[in-house]
């Protein structure tokens, strides 16, 4: 899961993945704007089948920030699937 979300990440920001560290400040890559930040957030809730609170995007700072908001969203869809 971390890897697709890091796939992700990297195709919208044009950034190597292996550059996207949990420790990275969202905020601070170069070209991360509003619509960016839409554009993943959208392919992210596609890909799990999840949807990101509007508050929790805001709250964001870091790569393993989202990482982790978005492994415990879709958890909860990962457990229904597997029964």
């Amino acid at each position: 899961m971390r890897n697709d979300i890091i796939q992700i990440l990297s195709g919208e920001l044009g950034m190597p993945a292996e550059e996207l560290t949990p420790d990275v400040h969202l905020r601070g890559i170069a070209g991360m704007d509003s619509m960016k930040v839409l554009s993943i957030i959208l392919k992210v809730e596609k890909k799990f089948g999840i949807e990101i609170p509007d508050d929790a995007t805001f709250r964001m700072e870091t790569v393993g920030q989202f990482l982790l908001l978005v492994e415990t969203l879709a958890a909860p869809q990962s457990l229904q699937q597997a029964s």
